[in-house]
């Protein structure tokens, strides 16, 4: 400790020091505050006191003690008074608007502090929402980008690549059905059947010359060639259940003509006059939300034969 310093001292509860502020620290713990009441006296160091210097601690009701802690047990149990004083003379007086001023600087300190981090947390939360905005700025752009390149390539196939594609009513007026193709309706019934059908016609055709293309497998989004231009099928797949309705009704057409070629048929003990019935019942299909459910599967087993993926369009191109 430098010679002359200032001793700043809490004789309630034996702590010194020779800095103002770890003083002011010290006053406002807990641990003075359960120790002292608000009477307390605290005493400063003008000057170095002498080593040999006799220290005599008095109480108001006249008992007197050469050490602090003795005075200090005596005024738990004195009634006369609280108050602790410790002497030589050279001991003075800190005011108590002195300590008052140093708890008010140091809640205005506090109070800064607390203004200045709810700013930076401000300042934070606008960085992370500018930020996010970013993202999704750069998101959209990267993904309006790739639409428009799809787009572009998928326009360039279906109106150059494939500008020569047949037509779909053609598609439908030339197909003929096989009797074999009739047969397999009857064996595997009217889902499988119907979609050998039209599948096995397309797979007969260049791609660059098939009437439609799945563009999207998840939607199922279908391109139909029609009056020499491709248009886009709606979401209900309209304009493919049409197809899939005219290929049925020609298959059920041809049936006539294969009882023509099996009069066995008409034998009610024949096994072909069970299998005639399972035919035309095949043939039919089904009625209402069922038939609906079978064209539905029709519809998507076309679909992932007939897409046409980046890379398709790129050879192709």
């Amino acid at each position: 400790m430098p010679k002359n310093a200032e001793i700043f001292l809490c004789e309630p509860c034996d702590f010194k020091c020779c800095k103002k502020s770890n003083y002011t620290s010290h006053i406002l713990t807990l641990k003075h505050k359960k120790i002292v009441n608000d009477d307390k006296m605290i005493t400063n160091d003008d000057e170095k006191m002498p080593k040999n210097a006799e220290k005599i601690f008095h109480c108001k009701c006249g008992k007197s003690y050469k050490h602090r802690q003795g005075l200090w047990k005596h005024s738990k149990t004195c009634n006369e008074t609280n108050e602790i004083t410790e002497y030589p003379d050279n001991m003075v007086q800190i005011e108590p608007s002195h300590i008052l001023e140093f708890i008010k600087q140091n809640q205005e300190f506090k109070n800064m502090m607390i203004e200045q981090n709810n700013k930076i947390l401000e300042q934070q939360n606008k960085i992370m929402e500018l930020s996010s905005q970013v993202s999704v700025i750069n998101n959209n752009t990267t993904n309006n980008n790739n639409t428009t390149n799809n787009q572009f390539n998928l326009n360039v196939f279906l109106n150059e690549t494939c500008k020569d594609a047949m037509n779909i009513k053609d598609f439908i007026e030339n197909l003929q059905i096989q009797m074999k193709e009739l047969e397999n309706v009857g064996k595997n019934g009217y889902v499988i059947g119907i979609t050998d059908i039209i599948l096995n016609r397309l797979n007969q055709i260049d791609i660059t010359k098939r009437p439609l293309h799945c563009t999207d497998l998840k939607r199922e989004t279908m391109y139909f060639r029609d009056d020499n231009e491709w248009n886009k099928d709606n979401e209900d797949k309209t304009k493919l259940k049409q197809v899939i309705g005219k290929v049925a009704s020609k298959n059920y057409r041809k049936i006539p003509e294969w009882r023509k070629q099996n009069p066995e048929c008409n034998i009610i003990e024949d096994s072909k006059y069970e299998f005639c019935i399972q035919l035309m019942r095949n043939s039919i299909g089904d009625l209402d939300e069922k038939q609906e459910k079978m064209n539905d599967k029709i519809v998507k087993n076309i679909a992932k034969n007939v897409f046409v993926n980046k890379n398709s369009i790129d050879k192709k191109e």
